[in-house]
């Protein structure tokens, strides 16, 4: 008997990394869980290696419909996971094959595009990942599950690996016993992104807290240390004073973690994505204050402990969590 084959079909090769990363997350907890499940990736070329059998493309999923077609009826999958990548034209090749179909919608732009009828009508489920996806179903939502009871929606605020532990970090990277801070765009190439976040790193770091880049370049006194694994990433995070972070999928991994959050958005999305935060008291926003007053916020917060428990006690009223688990488990029970 052929061994189960799941594909993941991130959004790849764009400005934005969230995708992929959530969707090597997924492929390697099941792996940990489920060997005997293979995943595939189809990814546009140039796009980091996930360490899984991987078709590579021309271009990202999105904009290379008729290869990702053919991928699949040569592939075979059992599952198919869209991420941020809901072409009819994929969807329904999947579908040809015998797949289930899965759509990943981490923003309300591509929730809305995913609860179309076309596209409803051809998923299994439709998984909505993000802390500003949370609320109770919309007039939009609940038209598109009367007109397609069968799929399921599922929600869930963030997925992250679970943290490794933080000592042998700070032996790595010579912390001591010292607190600190973290900067990092979370991945991606936002235009401009990595000068600001370097600088900022910098600057707070001349300003004499220890600070970590991660896969932001800095200069000295801060300490770049590269991209990081995500266990090890959550591990930093969950240790540091304070994180200044952009808008994406690395904030709401933070505040799941009980991490107090500086963030400056990187597009309009994620800014939305940081009012909304910001108004729920779960964050300072920084979207539009320059390196120099954004370090300066940043080193205010870290000696405010009344204001860092206000930002804790923020996130933990939107009732943040690591929905990892739940979704491996769904993944398995639909490749069975």
């Amino acid at each position: 008997m052929m061994p189960a084959r799941l594909l993941f079909v991130p959004v790849s090769g764009s400005a934005g990394s969230g995708e992929v990363q959530r969707c090597r997350l997924l492929a390697s907890a099941l792996h940990a869980r489920a060997p005997e499940i293979e995943s595939h990736f189809l990814l546009a070329a140039g796009t980091q290696d996930p360490g899984f059998p991987t078709e590579w493309l021309p271009a990202s999923p999105t904009r290379s419909p008729g290869e990702v077609s053919a991928a699949i009826r040569a592939l075979r999958p059992a599952v198919v996971v869209f991420d941020g990548n809901a072409r009819v034209e994929s969807l329904r090749a999947a579908r040809d094959a015998g797949a289930r179909n899965v759509l990943v919608s981490s923003r309300p732009s591509a929730r809305q595009r995913g609860l179309r009828g076309r596209r409803m009508a051809l998923l299994d489920e439709h998984w909505f990942v993000g802390a500003d996806l949370l609320g109770a179903a919309d007039w939009r939502e609940r038209w598109a599950l009367k007109r397609n009871p069968r799929v399921a929606i599922h929600r869930y605020a963030t997925m992250f690996a679970p943290p490794t532990a933080l000592e042998p970090l700070r032996a790595r990277f010579g912390l001591g016993d010292a607190p600190y801070a973290v900067v990092s765009t979370g991945g991606g190439e936002h235009p401009g992104a990595a000068d600001r976040f370097g600088t900022i790193a910098t600057l707070l770091a001349r300003d004499g807290l220890t600070t970590l880049a991660i896969a932001t370049p800095a200069q000295a006194p801060a300490l770049d240390v590269g991209a990081l694994p995500n266990a090890e990433l959550m591990a930093s995070l969950a240790g540091a004073r304070i994180a200044v972070l952009a808008g994406g999928s690395l904030l709401v991994q933070a505040l799941a973690l009980g991490t107090p959050v500086l963030a400056s958005a990187l597009q309009s999305e994620q800014e939305h994505r940081v009012r909304w935060l910001a108004k729920s008291g779960a964050v300072r926003d920084a979207t539009h204050a320059s390196p120099e007053h954004v370090a300066a916020m940043a080193r205010a917060l870290a000696g405010d402990d009344a204001a860092r428990a206000a930002l804790i006690d923020g996130a933990q009223m939107l009732g943040l969590r690591n929905g990892l688990d739940e979704a491996v488990e769904r993944l398995r029970s639909l490749a069975s």
